[in-house]
């Protein structure tokens, strides 16, 4: 089966997956009326933030995830400067610092939102196990999903917005070096995610990552592919 992307008029319908299996398509978008109710407690979560800062994301994005590790991920990106990329240590950096400001009680302990998160993330003997900081990375891949089947980050597409992915050379780096960057759109239908290799050489030994399936724009060296097209 060859997903396409995901639609909210598709939710409930059943499709065949590519198992072979009938499943239903699961609800990943915002009714209007939770858009409203998600943009009031985002506008009263970044009442002291600077206009400057506001203004970069532009009046249509506001934070469509419910707080958790989603929504602390999207927020220092919001914080960092929307629209310009950032480097991964720096947005650890803001985001250890946002979840470490909020606490909240545990089997009657308090404790902050990012040691519940760094607890949580490395599970013992788990099969595909990440530590925290695999897990921040894995998300902002999630982020980018826009399929029918996993459209993890429709809700963003919803608000206009996209969270893009570069990974660059740099030498004693054998993985490169990876850069985050929350993009904003004037509406949405411009609000696809970007994955640029342009900066990174990529081994002779690793197979050059273009995905087809990709529901955005990859871009490397020399192609660039858009929803599937080469350019």
């Amino acid at each position: 089966m060859n997903e396409i992307m995901y639609r909210p008029e598709d939710c409930g319908k059943e499709i065949i997956n590519s198992r072979g299996k009938k499943v239903k398509i699961r609800k990943y978008h915002m009714t209007e009326i939770e858009m409203i109710k998600t943009r009031k407690r985002w506008e009263e979560d970044i009442k002291d933030v600077s206009q400057e800062t506001i203004n970069k994301a532009g009046a249509l994005f506001f934070n469509p995830y419910r707080k958790g590790i989603y929504y602390y991920q999207i927020k220092s990106l919001f914080l960092l400067g929307s629209n310009e990329w950032h480097n991964l240590n720096s947005i650890m950096k803001k985001l250890s610092k946002i979840m470490s400001s909020v606490v909240i009680v545990r089997n009657n302990v308090e404790i902050t939102m990012w040691e519940v998160f760094r607890n949580r993330s490395y599970q013992l003997n788990a099969h595909r196990s990440k530590d925290f900081l695999g897990k921040v990375q894995e998300n902002m891949v999630f982020f980018q999903r826009l399929s029918m089947l996993h459209p993890s980050g429709y809700k963003l597409r919803q608000v206009c917005s996209a969270v893009d992915i570069k990974r660059t050379a740099k030498k004693g780096f054998i993985n490169g070096l990876y850069f985050y960057r929350l993009s904003t759109y004037s509406d949405i239908d411009k609000a696809f995610p970007t994955r640029d290799y342009t900066e990174y050489i990529f081994p002779k030994h690793e197979r050059k990552y273009v995905n087809y399936k990709f529901i955005g724009r990859t871009i490397t060296r020399d192609k660039e592919i858009f929803r599937g097209i080469l350019q």
